[in-house]
């Protein structure tokens, strides 16, 4: 963010807080979604697929009154962001949300904490697009094999997806992809590839399939 990014941020900050602690009124959940889209835009960070937290500080009133809806309104505001992330066309691990109290935080403001999240150890290909929805599969040391048929590793009912499409291979530290020589071909983040490294954030299209890589293990 450049300087005077940085400074016009605080001066709103600062005008805010000064607003809530005269005419003090309660924190309402689109206004955590305008600062939380606010706080993405502001603190995109290209060179990293990592992912990023957001915490959501508000005041202990505004987290003692939202609190029963706090897990619920945490999904939403994270599929939200995970929206723009996904229209961003840049491959980066979808971003989370948690809310704390704290006392220095005005009632009826919000104060948002962005970090990056740590590498995971393992990886997993997760269908974001396609039948079965929501399909997810751990990347091992063997060979991931994904396509139509019933004895590949991930499953597709996609009648554009060959029987044996593509698969996922480690290659030491990393992971790469390969056409196994599909009708259809298969693309990385929207280009056709037969033998690509494959990383976190990563979408692949299989067909009208679309597999996004994530955090695997503990992490997915």
């Amino acid at each position: 963010m450049s300087f005077f990014a940085q400074l016009e941020t605080a001066c709103a900050n600062a005008v805010e807080r000064a607003f809530a602690v005269a005419f003090p009124s309660a924190l309402e959940p689109v206004q955590v979604a305008r600062k939380l889209v606010a706080s993405f835009e502001s603190n995109a960070s290209p060179a990293s697929r990592s992912g990023r937290r957001f915490t959501v500080r508000m005041s202990p009133n505004d987290f003692a009154r939202l609190g029963s809806d706090l897990p619920y309104l945490e999904r939403q505001w994270a599929a939200m962001l995970a929206r723009l992330a996904e229209r961003s066309g840049r491959p980066q691990r979808a971003p989370e949300v948690c809310s704390e109290e704290a006392a220095s935080v005005a009632n009826g403001t919000v104060a948002i904490v962005v970090e990056s999240l740590p590498e995971p150890t393992e990886l997993a290909l997760r269908v974001r697009r396609g039948l079965p929805l929501g399909a997810h599969c751990a990347l091992a040391g063997v060979p991931t094999i994904v396509g139509r048929d019933a004895a590949c590793d991930l499953v597709l009912a996609d009648p554009r997806a060959s029987r044996r499409h593509a698969e996922i291979v480690r290659d030491g530290a990393a992971w790469r992809v390969r056409d196994l020589g599909s009708s259809n071909g298969t693309l990385l983040n929207g280009a056709p590839v037969v033998d690509s490294e494959l990383g976190l954030g990563d979408v692949l299209t299989i067909g009208d399939s679309e597999l996004v890589v994530e955090p695997g293990g503990s992490g997915a």
